[in-house]
């Protein structure tokens, strides 16, 4: 009897082992299936500012972590970049860009992961002012064999990362991310040197034709007025031909940044073509747009501006503005409304440029749609 009670314990004991290992399995399971998900997650960031905040937000709360930091090398200040470009995104402390590698290489001598408790080294760096850290994962991030930065998990259990256990779906997690950051940044450096003028830094042409065709249609469908402006520096040419051309760039990247300065973040400004500049203002009627373009008008004309050789030298340009008028907008096809606002901004630039320089004009769309046929 007793030797059958004693079986009986351990078959119970066996139950209670196999039930355990089958509840582990699954929860296995679904932290795999979680883990995929968040992977393909990471993958479809379109942006570096969304992966950063995904990864910083939600998919720390998603795997109940009390921290998830990135640390990235920027050496060149490229993700610096994509992220100033980016309007909407919240700077973080989750997130370092660090210009020279200093303390990251000491992290990983061996290029490998680390999990267990952090010491203070560790927390330093990678848990600034977390004093809640029981245990974590550090991640090399890894490109081409060279490292990159460090993604840190933080997590107040202390047996969530240890030493004594194998973490192979981590280390594929560090892959991950570390081509998600290169997609995102190569991604949007390359968008935005196809949009942006080389030497002003501001729109390229093309990309202001694409600017507007969305503000037409924003025009369109909040019912509110689009204002279209052209400027051109005036007597550059002189400019060029009497002191040179790095005295003409340094005029006109000069010029974009005084007009970007005095611009909205709704505005569009870009660089149309030689010395002329072209600007959007949506949501701006007849007379606050003279004061706007007035105003630009007036702060080119007193700037002390400067040639190559640090020689002052005055500078003014000419403006010609037209506006779009939400209610008119069903009056034209797409490209015949885009061509008929470039052109009556450029006539009402020609009266400035023809009556004496440094002055704002005005011209009205015509009254109706004109077919040259």
């Amino acid at each position: 009897m007793s030797e059958i009670k004693r079986l009986r314990e351990e078959n119970r004991h066996l139950h209670r082992l196999l039930n355990i290992m089958q509840h582990k399995a699954a929860d296995n399971e679904q932290l795999l299936q979680a883990l995929f998900n968040a992977q393909l997650r990471i993958l479809s960031c379109t942006s570096l500012a969304k992966l950063v905040e995904y990864l910083t937000s939600e998919f720390r709360d998603q795997f109940q972590l009390c921290a998830v930091n990135l640390i990235l090398l920027d050496p060149e200040e490229m993700a610096q970049e994509c992220l100033d470009s980016c309007p909407n995104y919240q700077a973080t402390r989750a997130l370092q860009l660090l210009k020279q590698p200093l303390w990251l290489p000491r992290l990983f001598p061996n290029q490998a992961l680390f999990c267990g408790e952090p010491d203070g080294y560790f927390s330093q760096f990678c848990f600034p002012n977390q004093t809640d850290i029981a245990s974590c994962a550090l991640l090399p991030l890894m490109r081409e064999e060279c490292l990159i930065g460090c993604l840190a998990l933080g997590s107040r259990e202390p047996e969530r990362y240890t030493q004594v256990l194998r973490y192979d779906y981590i280390s594929h997690l560090a892959a991950v991310v570390s081509l998600a950051l290169e997609q995102c940044i190569s991604r949007e450096i390359l968008h935005k040197h196809s949009n942006t003028d080389a030497l002003t830094r501001v729109l390229n042409r093309r990309a202001f034709n694409t600017q507007l065709i969305r503000e037409i249609k924003r025009c369109q469908r909040t019912d509110e007025n689009l204002i279209c402006v052209l400027v051109d520096i005036d007597h550059f040419k002189q400019v060029n031909d009497q002191h040179g051309h790095l005295t003409g760039d340094k005029i006109l990247r000069a010029v974009a940044r005084l007009l970007q300065d005095s611009l909205r973040s709704t505005d569009t400004l870009a660089r149309f073509g030689g010395e002329e500049f072209a600007i959007l203002l949506p949501g701006c009627g007849f007379e606050e747009a003279l004061r706007v373009v007035e105003g630009l008008r007036q702060r080119i004309e007193s700037e002390p501006f400067h040639t190559h050789q640090n020689h002052p030298l005055r500078i003014t340009a000419s403006f010609g503005f037209t506006l779009c008028e939400a209610r008119r907008v069903d009056e034209f096809e797409l490209s015949e409304l885009i061509e008929t606002l470039l052109q009556n901004a450029d006539q009402a630039l020609y009266v400035s440029k023809h009556q004496g320089r440094n002055q704002t004009h005005f011209q009205a769309l015509p009254p109706r749609l004109q077919v040259i046929g």
